[in-house]
């Protein structure tokens, strides 16, 4: 196969490779714009400026595993974004490297991108592990510190697991012009201009970052899914948060004999000295402290798997199959949303929500809106079916749009775990995690 035809398949297989990436991480779109892609008989790496790329590694990664070259090409483009070939090497130029990759692939593996390695491989879990440990940040400068307290024979090791791509070209640069202090400083004025253009554009993306992410999830709450998936629920032992629901409890009388408040002595005398007539009965209703009305939203959306939204089911269930959390007349409301509102559900008895568990299936698997239950939630305020609303628990992975302003009734935004949580909850909202 002649190398005109090799660089062909290699210049698709990175087009097809940035299509997928930006799907994956449409936020990133500017950034996978700003590079140029140029070839090189040498190892395929970056010098900040455009990405080189040698077209038989190209084509053998793409053969063996697509998402391998998507994972390179995200090397790369962090490398851009964090301005590693442009700057000062903190110690040893070797460690300096080594530091800039292990902190671009621990991004890139708190990014969780689908498809890519997961659990993590050993070698980049104990790493991360050992940073932590020593407390330190792990940043470029900081790893590069710990990197010299290490045993020079465990960087190959290192290496191995963390390099994607080759480094000459950040050193070649100032290696070239050493005897020059001038040239050294700022190179040929086309080359300091190209360079300088370069990192202008690297930090302007960089710094409009956060704005993209927040304009695409706010776009991602356009499109409803139609996906209807049975659930098959589990009894289980609840988390317990029965605490964290008592804030949202009111008092109220419930029909039930009070024997605690009942008086012996009267009841005693009477039916001693008087046939068919006692002085106190007990008393039929009871003062308690119980939820009356509350709604449960449940985030159906693509990004909760089918484990997830079931977990979440059974967490709802344990909460409503507790006689002692509701009154005996109860006005629960479960509503099921995506992007918009798939299911809407309202529970008045314990039969009720029996009848309904046994019937449930979660619809939806769209994108993540999160205001949609709210203007439900509004709408039955302001209609009266809901007179006395103390609080809303949403059950989600927390990937969506939120509402700009804080609702009237409290609210708790409940995650699986730590781990599972994605994006930042409001400052108006409860965050609460089961385990």
């Amino acid at each position: 196969m002649d190398s005109d035809h090799i660089t062909t398949l290699a210049s698709e297989a990175l087009r097809l490779s940035q299509l997928a990436l930006r799907e994956q991480l449409p936020h990133f779109g500017a950034a996978l714009a700003v590079p140029k892609n140029c070839w090189t008989d040498d190892a395929s790496g970056t010098d900040g400026v455009d990405f080189w790329w040698n077209p038989g590694e190209v084509c053998r990664l793409f053969a063996e595993d697509s998402r391998r070259l998507m994972r390179v090409q995200l090397h790369f483009v962090l490398h851009g974004l964090y301005l590693h070939a442009f700057r000062e090497p903190v110690g040893e130029r070797r460690l300096w490297a080594l530091a800039c990759d292990i902190a671009t692939e621990y991004r890139i593996d708190r990014m969780a991108v689908p498809g890519f390695t997961r659990p993590i491989p050993a070698v980049r879990s104990r790493c991360y592990r050992e940073l932590r440990e020593a407390q330190l940040p792990i940043r470029e400068q900081e790893v590069a510190g710990w990197l010299a307290t290490q045993k020079e024979e465990r960087l190959p090791e290192l290496e191995q697991a963390f390099r994607r791509d080759d480094h000459t070209r950040w050193v070649s640069r100032e290696a070239d012009d050493e005897e020059n202090p001038v040239h050294r400083e700022i190179g040929a004025p086309e080359e300091f201009q190209r360079k300088m253009t370069a990192v202008h554009r690297w930090r302007t993306v960089f710094e409009s970052l956060p704005q993209s992410e927040r304009e695409h999830r706010r776009q991602a709450g356009g499109s409803g899914g139609g996906q209807t998936q049975a659930i098959v629920l589990e009894e289980r032992k609840s988390y317990d948060y029965r605490r964290f629901l008592k804030r949202f409890a009111q008092d109220g009388e419930e029909r039930s004999l009070d024997l605690d408040s009942f008086d012996y002595i009267p009841y005693d005398y009477s039916r001693s000295m008087y046939e068919r007539l006692v002085f106190l009965e007990p008393l039929e209703y009871r003062e308690v402290r119980r939820l009356r009305e509350f709604v449960i939203a449940i985030d159906t959306s693509g990004s909760c798997s089918g484990e997830t939204v079931r977990r979440f089911l059974e967490e709802t269930w344990e909460i409503l199959r507790e006689k002692e959390n509701f009154f005996e007349e109860m006005n629960v409301h479960i509503i099921q949303c995506d992007c918009l509102v798939q299911d809407h559900a309202r529970i008045t008895s314990e039969k009720e929500w029996r009848d309904y568990l046994r019937k449930i299936e979660v619809k939806g698997h769209g994108d993540t809106d999160f205001t949609p239950v709210f203007r439900l939630v509004d709408s039955l305020v302001e209609s009266g079916e809901l007179k006395d609303l103390r609080g809303l628990l949403y059950f989600t992975d927390g990937d969506g749009v939120y509402p700009s302003e804080a609702p009237a009734y409290e609210t708790a935004f409940v995650f699986l775990n730590q781990e599972l949580k994605k994006g930042k909850t409001p400052d108006w909202a409860y965050d609460l995690c089961l385990e």
